[in-house]
């Protein structure tokens, strides 16, 4: 992995270490029970001190996100990882039609999203603009649809619920399939981060309604793009178009970034 990654931001030293390494962690790029490097090697590797690397790490520690323990070192932890999350999610069907996938959703993520306008930390409220920040530089589809999963999923994980966690943890796994087949628009790509920029700004201003809202606004565009690919379909007797109204990766397989 290349850790200079993590270099670049406007946040102090320790602040931009920590918001880089937990983008790692939410999007799985810093898997459950992996090791940190040592502070000596990150920070040599990074150009900067060990006392900016040891106060990134206790501030990841202090939000449940890695354990410092001696003789092993930094290990990544999964904050949704509970036995009673573990045997909520498993009876999800993986086999789920993408239209079902969205409707549990719909159903779920308004009321996270809501939750997590509440509960959110200054800190969390920064991950989320720089994950937003990252989906405007113009990165890959695949970039776009780790960013755009890796938005909603930090937005589970504020809640400080670890069931709630875990269960659209699930949902996503489902949806991923077909996440990855198709390809995306750039309208679409506006369209799903001025949609994430309301979310956003609403869990900022600690506005549970209005992030409700946002949250269901977003979701409904997302189904209805799936209602009217699948009557295009009927009617065309064939194909899935890529583009503006078409079927695009993402949002647990319809449009990168749209979730």
């Amino acid at each position: 992995m290349d850790w200079r990654q993590l270099r670049h931001s406007t946040l102090s030293r320790p602040d931009a270490l920590a918001v880089g390494l937990e983008r790692l962690i939410l999007s799985g790029e810093l898997p459950p029970g992996s090791r940190v490097p040592p502070e000596r090697e990150l920070a040599e590797s990074l150009g900067v001190s060990r006392g900016s690397v040891r106060e990134a790490l206790r501030a990841l520690a202090s939000r449940g996100l890695v354990a410092r323990r001696p003789g092993s070192g930094t290990v990544v932890l999964d904050p949704g990882a509970t036995p009673r999350g573990d045997i909520l999610a498993s009876g999800l069907d993986a086999t789920a039609e993408l239209l079902q996938v969205m409707e549990v959703r719909a159903c779920i993520e308004p009321s996270v999203t809501a939750r997590a306008a509440r509960r959110a930390t200054p800190a969390d409220i920064v991950q989320l603009h720089a994950l937003l920040d990252a989906m405007r530089r113009e990165p890959t589809r695949r970039e776009f649809t780790d960013l755009d999963r890796t938005f909603h999923r930090a937005i589970a994980q504020y809640t400080r619920n670890p069931l709630l966690l875990r269960l659209l943890d699930r949902v996503y796994e489902i949806g991923e399939p077909g996440r990855r087949e198709t390809s995306l628009s750039a309208a679409r790509r506006r369209a799903t981060i001025e949609e994430h920029q309301a979310i956003l700004w609403a869990i900022e201003a600690r506005d549970p309604e209005a992030a409700r809202a946002a949250s269901e606004t977003h979701l409904d565009s997302v189904l209805h793009r799936i209602e009217e690919q699948r009557r295009r379909t009927e009617v065309r007797g064939g194909g899935v178009e890529a583009g503006d109204g078409g079927v695009e990766a993402g949002d647990g397989g319809v449009e990168a970034g749209g979730r």
